[in-house]
């Protein structure tokens, strides 16, 4: 095929071609498509020039079809059913009946708190559903988004910034502390930053991950003696395991420490270093913005954790800690 040869043909052309030959009238079709008699006549003109045939003939009966105007009306008609159907509007998702498989990234963090949440709606709203999750190193995912072997990467990951890829804000977390149940800290009337320091603790060491978290990591590296950082591990629910039978202290975000807690026998404490807190996001690559499957997946997540009611708001509501256990004095948050 020698394309420099194809006509200059488009869409509007044989929408105006389809008109004609329904209403057998130029000045009918002008006025069913909303343009002037004159456009259409151009557009007319312009199809008999690219066909090589008149295409239709002014008569007693208005404009009748030719012999090729005949045989090119079904696949016209075909041309612009497809492109309505097929191409003009994407073809709905309807999760009832779809057995997509959606990938879904995220740290093994981000795994305990969505998968808990998220896979029982998508059970709920698309029996056959699927999903997928992995873990990868933030290039890796880069790359993934782009060509679709990821839908989706949920969680706080500030390397995913890069051009093309879409974010959206699904809530904010801060840090609480986790401790076994029966922990001496239970029992104290306050836990400030000195009883802090004074405690052996368990670190979550983010490495390339990309994860926000990092940041507090080094922070928390700064406050607590060298001497009391019992262990450093890769993974939050390993650190929730190994505090189970110790009494070390873990300092985590809450809905994950909400998630962990029941599975490992914890208690949930306020944290007295005041860590920043992060947004937490899913992130998606612009090729995949529109389409229907992805759009579903997105929108379901995101009424999980922020719409009405939502588990953020549940899981903030258990953390209602005294205020005495709370307080941190002077002295403490100076250091």
């Amino acid at each position: 095929m020698d394309f420099h040869k194809l006509p200059d043909i488009d869409l509007k052309l044989l929408v105006v071609f389809d008109e004609i030959r329904k209403c057998r009238s130029i000045t009918l079709a002008a006025e069913n498509i909303g343009v002037t008699q004159s456009a259409i006549s151009k557009s007319l003109q312009r199809l008999r020039h690219n066909l090589g045939d008149t295409l239709f003939v002014r008569t007693t009966n208005g404009m009748e079809a030719t012999p090729r105007a005949e045989a090119l009306e079904a696949p016209i008609s075909e041309i612009l059913r497809a492109y309505y159907d097929r191409i003009a509007i994407a073809p709905p998702f309807d999760p009832v009946s779809s057995e997509r498989i959606f990938t879904v990234h995220a740290s093994d963090l981000g795994m305990s708190i969505f998968l808990p949440i998220v896979v029982p709606e998508v059970k709920r709203q698309a029996a056959c559903v699927r999903i997928h999750c992995t873990t990868a190193n933030q290039r890796e995912v880069l790359d993934a988004l782009e060509n679709g072997d990821i839908d989706l990467s949920l969680g706080a990951f500030s390397s995913l910034s890069e051009s093309g890829i879409y974010q959206q804000r699904l809530f904010v977390e801060h840090y609480i502390c986790l401790v076994r149940r029966g922990h001496p800290l239970c029992k104290a009337s306050r836990f400030d930053l000195d009883l802090f320091r004074q405690q052996t603790h368990i670190i979550i060491a983010s490495g390339k991950s990309g994860h926000i978290h990092g940041r507090c990591e080094t922070i928390l590296l700064d406050e607590i003696p060298p001497l009391n950082v019992a262990m450093k591990v890769p993974s939050f629910v390993l650190a929730a395991m190994l505090l189970r039978s110790t009494d070390h202290v873990l300092t985590i975000p809450s809905a994950a420490a909400i998630a962990l807690a029941p599975e490992f026998e914890l208690e949930s404490l306020p944290c007295p270093v005041p860590l920043p807190e992060f947004t937490v996001f899913q992130y998606w690559h612009e090729r995949f913005s529109h389409d229907p499957a992805c759009q579903w997946l997105r929108g379901l997540i995101r009424e999980v954790f922020d719409g009405p009611n939502s588990v953020m708001e549940r899981i903030n509501s258990k953390l209602d800690f005294s205020p005495s256990l709370c307080q941190q004095s002077d002295e403490a948050r100076k250091g």
